[in-house]
């Protein structure tokens, strides 16, 4: 039987001076270092694996909901700063402060703007969503490209659009790109399509 008086063995854990008050049962002062040092290890592969783990089809709901939800500070809760988004609309990729004011438009432009995911494909670090896309026109459009604003005229859209979406391990999104048929869109909104 250990000594309760005997030092403490070494396992290469230091624990708080305290934890020795509360348990100088014989044999317990190793015990405890190895249950510190097995529970701080799992923590550490939890953690790291939280944060390494695959994109999964949680990402895309996430992302779903984020976007239905038209609060512009949830959807950017979803990108990396240094985010890059090309879409049909707009002359350049979208950076984070471009993603900030073009979607605050769109919430603005289109107030019942919705997604609906019609299927997912995931893997690794990236998701490809097939969207059902909706909206009715009834406040201003910004064209990002002229500056030009056109009023809504209460026109309804109703489109596929599929997303190609790059995650960055921490599970936020780094890159997007935007597939959509805008002639299509264009004539449901009874705009003139572009020569």
């Amino acid at each position: 039987m250990p000594d309760p008086h005997a030092p403490p063995v070494d396992t290469g854990v230091d624990l708080p001076a305290w934890t020795y008050r509360f348990h100088r049962l014989p044999g317990t002062d190793f015990m405890m270092k190895r249950t510190a040092a097995a529970l701080l290890s799992m923590i550490c592969v939890v953690s790291v694996a939280a944060s390494d783990s695959p994109i999964t089809h949680a990402d895309v709901d996430h992302w779903a909901k984020a976007w239905n939800s038209h609060d512009i500070d949830q959807v950017m809760s979803l990108f990396a700063p240094d985010i890059q988004i090309d879409q049909p609309e707009n002359p350049k990729p979208l950076d984070y402060n471009g993603t900030r004011a073009f979607f605050s438009m769109i919430f603005r432009a289109y107030p019942d703007f919705h997604i609906e995911v019609k299927q997912a494909v995931v893997e690794g670090l990236a998701a490809v969503s097939v969207e059902r896309v909706t909206g009715t026109w009834s406040g201003p459009f910004i064209d990002p490209a002229t500056g030009k604003i056109t009023p809504g005229n209460g026109r309804a859209f109703d489109h596929p659009g599929v997303m190609l979406i790059q995650y960055a391990p921490d599970h936020r999104i780094t890159h997007v790109s935007i597939y959509w048929d805008q002639l299509t869109v264009d004539r449901q909104l009874g705009i003139t399509p572009k020569a």
